[in-house]
């Protein structure tokens, strides 16, 4: 019974559907980070597309503008959280942190009680 570990995840739905979680918080932050959606997929290792993607679907299920881009232009940073996007993610990240402590504690105490079985 070593090495166990608690897994969860937490999103959030609208009307059944998939809108917001760590992925999509994980990309937010980056562009956040970057100001860019290709140096944010960069980053995080994955393909402009599935980014891009990413963020489209979550703002069609959520039906707001997540990322505010400017096209073209000398600018480095051309990619923008819209005040929603920066709304939802910070305390998406402070919920979600608390929720995997609070995990991970009534996990180790169900552990302690199967100690006694070796």
């Amino acid at each position: 019974m070593k090495n166990l570990k608690p897994r969860s995840k937490i999103w959030i739905e609208r009307n059944g559907q998939y809108a917001f979680g760590g992925g999509v918080a994980e990309i937010l932050a980056a562009v956040h980070k970057t100001g860019s959606i290709r140096k944010a997929s960069e980053l995080l290792g994955e393909s402009y597309r599935y980014v891009w993607g990413r963020i489209r679907k979550a703002e069609e299920v959520l039906g707001v503008i997540l990322v505010a881009t400017t096209i073209g232009g000398q600018a480095e940073k051309r990619a923008r959280l819209t005040k929603i996007a920066m709304a939802l993610l910070k305390p998406y990240i402070r919920f979600e942190t608390k929720i995997r402590k609070e995990v991970n504690n009534h996990f180790d105490k169900i552990i302690k009680t199967l100690t006694k079985y070796k």
